[in-house]
């Protein structure tokens, strides 16, 4: 019996369309838990009234990673989806990742697709850089907003520390030929709708790299840096090169942001609300 955990932080105008892709497929005795985390919303309220299936948990407390930590003291069943509450899988989608999980592939994820609508010439460019990028549609996490563990997985730590790069700490406690992309599934992530939000959204992923490697270096060197590869097969193709202008760009204000953010003290959530539009 698999289960699913789904942390929100005001979601109201994106939980349905979630809650409706994870019970699309009607898994028998799926557990569906809902960890609403300081909203000021009627997250909650959606998500409770959608299908008695769908439990809710709503807590004052705020943090990714509180709520994570609250759901699976509830939940009991593996393998276990962690499931952003932003992202909308199609159907089949579930199904194939959870079979997808076991012994040889302890951690897996669904394909991302990027719905660009309303993004500006900015974003298209940068996602059309990022394609090139090997993180994206392979291994798990994939940038999917989507993950499955098993249980023997799972239990290579034990709760989730309270970091900002959750997906990246998960990910760094799995070598790369444990991790796949479940072929024939669709996770739809919304990007960023500009690149002003872009730079928050990735200057926060660089803070999150820089504090993983500080606080857990020892789980640290199972992934190849990517900027790299995308650089070079970039380099090679000109017709790329107005993408790859953008994505240097980016790459390279996100390390001066993120630092300066550092040295400042900041520990905001960097939290993207441009494409939470419904």
């Amino acid at each position: 019996m698999p289960s699913v955990l789904i942390p929100a932080h005001n979601e109201e105008t994106v939980i349905e369309r979630t809650l409706r892709g994870v019970l699309a497929d009607d898994i028998p005795d799926l557990e569906i838990l809902v960890v609403v985390n300081a909203s000021s919303d009627r997250t909650a309220e959606i998500a409770r009234n959608i299908d008695s299936r769908v439990q809710v948990i709503d807590t004052p407390t705020p943090g990714k990673t509180n709520a994570l930590n609250l759901g699976e003291r509830q939940l009991t069943s593996f393998p276990r989806v962690y499931l952003d509450a932003d992202i909308e899988i199609k159907p089949g989608t579930l199904s194939a990742i959870i079979k997808a999980c076991g012994e040889d592939h302890p951690i897996t994820s669904p394909r991302p697709t990027y719905d660009m609508t309303g993004c500006t010439l900015g974003i298209k460019l940068y996602m059309q850089a990022e394609m090139y990028n090997d993180y994206y549609g392979s291994g798990s996490p994939n940038g999917s907003g989507c993950f499955v563990l098993s249980r023997n997985g799972r239990s290579r730590w034990e709760d989730f520390p309270d970091v900002i790069a959750d997906d990246g700490f998960v990910q760094n406690q799995f070598h790369p030929e444990e991790t796949t992309t479940v072929a024939g599934t669709t996770a739809i992530v919304l990007p960023p709708r500009d690149l002003a939000s872009m730079m928050t959204v990735r200057t926060r992923a660089r803070r999150g790299s820089f504090e993983l490697a500080e606080r857990f270096p020892e789980i640290m060197g199972k992934h190849q840096s990517q900027v790299s590869v995308v650089l070079g097969r970039m380099a090679i193709r000109p017709w790329s090169w107005p993408a790859l202008t953008v994505y240097c760009w980016v790459r390279l204000c996100e390390r001066i942001l993120a630092r300066k953010q550092l040295a400042q003290g900041e520990t905001g959530w960097g939290r993207d609300d441009s494409a939470r539009t419904g």
